[in-house]
Order: C-alpha cells, then sequence, then structure tokens
C-alpha cells in the first residue's frame, strides 16, 4: 500500500559503502597530524569523485564540473599543495534562495568547486571520530541510514504503544547555529588545528550577494558539503540531553520525533524540546510543532501514519 516517491537523503555517499579516508586513527579524537597524511593525492581524488556524483553547479568562479574534469590533474595538484602548505583559503560564497515545501525560502550556498572539493576531502577525516558517538536516535545524513531506517523505528515506538506524537521541527535550523559554540564541539574530537582552521574558514566565508549587502557569513548554510555533518555535530547535544531523559527521541536532520505513552507526556515532552533548543539558540518552527495520535495520522519523512499502516507519499 505503498506509493514511491524520491529519496529524501542528500548526504554525502547516503546509503553507500564509501572508501576509507588515508587518516581514520582510532575512533577517539583526531589528534595533529602531518598534513600531507591528510590531504594524499588518492583522497583528493576520492573527495573529487564523491563532489562529482552530485552534480553541483557553479559556484563564483564559474567553474563547472566539465571545465574541472578537463584539467583535473593540474587542478587537484593546485588544491593539494594549497591544502598541504595551509595557504587554501575559500572563495566567497553566493546565495540562492528557493521556495521550502511547507511555505517560506530557504537559503543555498553557491560554493566554488574547488572549495567543495576540499570540504568532502575534509568530511572523510571528520565523520568517522563524530559517527562513534552519535546516538541511535540520529538518521539524517549519516552514512549506511536513511529515511527507512526511521520509519521502522518509529512503527516500533508505535507497536509499543507510545501512540502520543510531537512532531516539530527547527525553524531555520542550518542559518541558525551558533559558530563559536559549534567549532567548541568541533574540536573536542578534531585537535588538529590546520583542519580546525579549515571548517572556522568555510564557517566565516563571507557571502557576496547578501540580501542587505552588508558582510554576512556562509555559516552552515546549506550548499556546503560539511553543512550536514556539522549540524548533527550541533544538535548531538540536543540528542544527547533529551536521550538521557528517557524521551523516545527521533531525528532527521532538524525534523524530529518524540513518542510517548499519554497525552500529557507528550505536552511536557514538547515543553522539555523547546526549553534544550533554546539553550543551543535554536527554536521550533512555529509551522510544526504539534502533538499528534497515530488514531488521527500524522505525516514524517514523507510518509503518512494512520493506526498501523504507514502509506509513502
Amino acid at each position: 500500500m505503498t506509493q514511491q516517491r524520491g529519496n529524501r537523503d542528500r548526504a554525502p555517499a547516503q546509503g553507500a559503502k564509501r572508501a576509507a579516508p588515508t587518516v581514520v586513527g582510532p575512533l577517539g579524537p583526531l589528534t595533529a597530524t602531518p598534513p600531507e597524511r591528510l590531504f594524499t593525492p588518492a583522497a583528493l581524488r576520492r573527495a573529487w569523485l564523491a563532489v562529482k556524483r552530485t552534480r553541483g553547479g557553479a559556484g563564483i568562479d564559474g567553474m563547472t564540473i566539465q571545465k574541472f574534469e578537463a584539467s583535473l590533474e593540474q587542478e587537484l595538484a593546485q588544491l593539494h599543495e594549497q591544502l598541504v602548505s595551509g595557504v587554501y583559503r575559500p572563495r566567497p560564497v553566493g546565495r540562492v534562495l528557493f521556495p521550502k515545501p511547507n511555505g517560506g525560502l530557504r537559503e543555498l550556498g553557491l560554493w566554488a568547486l574547488r572549495d567543495r572539493v576540499a570540504q568532502r576531502a575534509v568530511y572523510d577525516i571528520m565523520a568517522p571520530p563524530f559517527e562513534a558517538i552519535f546516538l541511535p536516535c540520529s538518521f539524517g545524513f549519516r552514512p549506511g541510514l536513511g529515511v527507512q531506517d526511521a520509519i521502522l523505528r518509529l512503527q516500533h515506538y508505535r507497536d509499543q504503544n507510545l501512540h502520543w506524537v510531537v512532531d516539530a521541527d527547527i525553524k531555520d535550523c542550518f542559518d541558525s547555529i551558533a559558530t563559536e559554540p559549534l567549532l567548541r564541539l568541533v574540536a573536542e574530537r578534531v585537535q588538529d588545528p590546520l583542519l580546525l582552521a579549515y571548517v572556522k574558514g568555510w564557517l566565516t566565508a563571507k557571502i557576496f550577494n547578501s540580501a542587505d549587502g552588508l558582510p554576512e557569513e556562509a555559516g552552515t548554510s546549506q550548499g556546503s558539503v560539511l553543512s550536514p555533518l556539522l549540524a548533527n555535530i550541533y544538535l548531538h547535544q540536543v540528542d544527547r540531553i533529551l536521550v538521557e531523559q528517557k524521551l523516545a527521541l527521533l531525528r532527521y536532520a532538524d525534523d524530529l520525533v518524540i513518542c510517548c505513552q499519554r497525552k500529557s507526556e507528550a505536552v511536557q515532552a514538547l515543553a522539555t524540546l523547546e526549553h534544550v533548543l533554546a539553550q543551543w539558540s535554536l527554536q521550533l518552527s512555529p509551522r510544526k510543532r504539534d502533538i499528534r495520535h497515530f488514531t488521527t495520522g500524522f505525516e514524517w519523512l514523507g510518509h503518512f501514519f494512520v493506526r498501523r499502516e504507514c502509506y509513502r507519499l
């Protein structure tokens, strides 16, 4: 009784096996590492192939995937030299607005292609230490996990008689993440100074066409290869607090549900969620902060749940 729709996942290599990066180390913090071991030619080639698969457009420099590939060896060699020597700096970022499915506009950063390749190389290095600590309640933008995993977990909670559901998402999540707290969280598990400098450089890269013409920083706005991982690093703090309070939380990026046995518990869970988000300078979207019940039905991640049925929209 399900109908197919496009996959919502947009994570790097979502649901696919990825080649291991050159430096993974133990699943503890990543300590200082010689840059030539971090940014090997093979690592940059893997990063390029991952970016190529996304078929993104050109950034401010007009460099397309086709042009980059036409002089691939030269482009990768130049990027390798810049990253290893520490002189790499991101180019200014363009910004476009596109409509959200439920109304409003979402901002998308247009990064230069070489910046996206560099970000992907850093993603491959950074992701394993953080994947080691992310909680099972988090499903979005994670290797080997996706929408169907989240749906199955929600059905599991339903079958445990947790029929009252807090259904919410975070208002302008990617654009609301505070840079300095995020950098502190990144530094807890990425202790290599050069990697941290590059992450900070991307977060503070300048938007060249801001709406009001005033200087503005890119932050974790969508469009960056690293933004999904950085958002999960930030929201992991919210996950941790809510799970410690024994709440049946499921989160897919900024879209989440909390399953409860009684309506009074759902009301309290919603208040707790808002309080925890406020501690991290986040708030729920007024368009979606509801308490639902499986008997009356609700939508989550492109699926409609009603009683014991699940329909793919």
